[in-house]
């Protein structure tokens, strides 16, 4: 089955007396164990889209289905409950906290998790992930005094703290030289291929795209196979 669903979305933004259709009628199918990419230019919709895909925001049209549920007509509580029981996501900004240490900012998401895990238990997944990433000596230095490849490998590590099963990945590197960037991308891809995960990545690299199982294009709102 689907684990994740676009059925005809469309959204669409305000700019000043221009009407700017970000992502226009879009039907997708992902499925568990895939890596996916979307390519297309700055301003094409991608970012829109992942929001859509990730439930942070609402299409105007169509809906968005996760592990077969609707989810555009559920109260934000309940699309809150479904971002956190399922998604995990890398954003191109990281949202780290620069006084924070690497860890601290690590560990936030499980403050909202459901899962019982202890305190400990979560210290030694981080560890493991960063140990596998390349950053285990950074988890005690603050964010403010990392490089913006290390930021990077942090923001990933958090969204993966919690297990969930769809990681949606903006730009995921974006700061990072070829030798780190190829670590990140293999990482992904173990993540799919071992432990069933399913990773969406936006992406203007398509060397990296070409590492994913599909690629879709969205031009001016509209989503194409490539």
């Amino acid at each position: 089955m689907e684990l994740l669903s676009l059925r005809n979305a469309s959204k669409s933004f305000q700019d000043h007396d221009k009407k700017i259709h970000a992502v226009s009628n879009i039907s997708l199918d992902i499925f568990s164990g895939e890596m996916v990419a979307i390519i297309g230019p700055s301003g094409s919709g991608k970012t829109t889209l992942l929001n859509l895909m990730g439930v942070v925001s609402v299409p105007d049209l169509g809906e968005v289905f996760v592990n077969g549920q609707t989810t555009s007509n559920l109260s934000d509580t309940k699309r809150c409950q479904i971002r956190n029981h399922f998604f995990g996501y890398i954003v191109q900004d990281f949202a780290l906290i620069e006084e924070d240490t690497a860890m601290q900012n690590i560990l936030v998401p499980t403050l909202y998790s459901k899962q019982k895990r202890t305190s400990t238990e979560y210290r030694f997944v981080v560890e493991d992930l960063a140990n596998k990433l390349q950053v285990k000596d950074k988890l005690k230095t603050k964010v403010k005094n990392l490089s913006g490849g290390e930021r990077q490998r942090i923001a990933i590590i958090r969204s993966l703290v919690c297990n969930q099963q769809i990681i949606l990945a903006d730009e995921p590197t974006g700061s990072l030289d070829e030798e780190n960037a190829n670590i990140v991308i293999e990482f992904l891809r173990e993540l799919v291929n071992k432990e069933n995960k399913t990773v969406v990545i936006v992406t203007h690299d398509l060397n990296i795209a070409k590492r994913c199982d599909r690629i879709f294009k969205l031009t001016h709102g509209t989503l194409s196979a490539f």
